[in-house]
């Protein structure tokens, strides 16, 4: 049994050729197992316990297998928060810090209602409701296991604006009701190579029939469901632009307009009923 810290280290060193964030994730796995600071700074010779090595021993199991470090750790962060992740949902993406930003900078009135399809994890309708306490959200989800992840982070966030829904898109939502609805919904086509990158997040929550059948049905929905002068914000593929603008503009959507994530890719776009 190998109960020194320096040998993990060590066998972390063996593998930065072919995982290159190896030791640093090594380094913040150890601290979620409360070993200090100092401790792990120095590399220390510190004698672990039967269960931080039965833990470490899992880490680079996981680890070499190529599950995301996040799943590891149950633990991701968004805008500044920390969520619960597991399998059942998406790990949450720093680009799409930007739809919660671009809510935030909307003059939404006290008591508006914002209406977000596939929560998820419930990470963009909680970090909104962090800032913005008054506005009542609701968030929704077709998967019952992704809605019993929000429902932790809803618990961890003490987020009591935030209503969680069982739904297919906007089926719960009533006519001319909503101020603003925003998703991420799945838009990656069944057959796209790039899917193998991310064979550990959930299928349901990543492909869409054509890539763009999400947001004709959500679209659709939200034209009776938004009030007049309500808002759509959408996030999606780099090459999907156009095609989501066009739908949006089938459907009576105006002052349509796209926007640039952090690699200055188009991957938002937002419009007015």
């Amino acid at each position: 049994m190998n109960q020194n810290l320096k040998y993990y280290f060590s066998l972390a060193r063996s593998k930065e050729s072919q995982y290159k964030n190896i030791l640093r994730d090594l380094k913040y796995f150890l601290k979620s197992l409360k070993v200090g600071d100092a401790i792990i700074a120095l590399e220390d010779e510190y004698n672990l316990s039967a269960e931080e090595i039965l833990k470490l021993d899992d880490f680079f199991l996981s680890y070499l297998a190529g599950i995301p470090f996040d799943y590891i750790l149950n633990e991701s962060e968004f805008m500044g928060y920390k969520f619960f992740v597991d399998p059942r949902v998406l790990i949450p993406r720093p680009e799409t810090e930007l739809i919660v930003e671009w809510t935030l900078e909307l003059s939404l009135s006290k008591n508006s209602k914002i209406f977000e399809v596939g929560t998820g994890s419930g990470c963009i309708a909680i970090s909104i409701s962090l800032k913005k306490r008054d506005i009542k959200i609701i968030a929704t989800d077709i998967s019952d296991s992704a809605l019993e992840v929000a429902q932790i982070n809803k618990k961890l966030h003490n987020a009591e604006n935030v209503t969680l829904v069982q739904s297919n898109w906007l089926a719960c939502s009533a006519e001319n009701s909503l101020d603003l609805v925003i998703s991420n919904p799945p838009y990656i086509q069944p057959n796209d190579p790039h899917l193998k990158e991310l064979k550990y997040e959930p299928l349901i929550a990543l492909t869409s029939e054509s890539g763009s059948q999400s947001f004709v049905q959500i679209a659709s929905q939200a034209e009776s469901s938004l009030k007049q002068g309500g808002k759509i914000i959408f996030e999606h593929g780099n090459s999907q632009a156009k095609e989501v603008s066009n739908i949006l503009k089938n459907f009576g959507f105006k002052n349509i307009m796209t926007s640039k994530d952090f690699q200055g890719l188009d991957r938002y776009t937002y419009a007015s009923k």
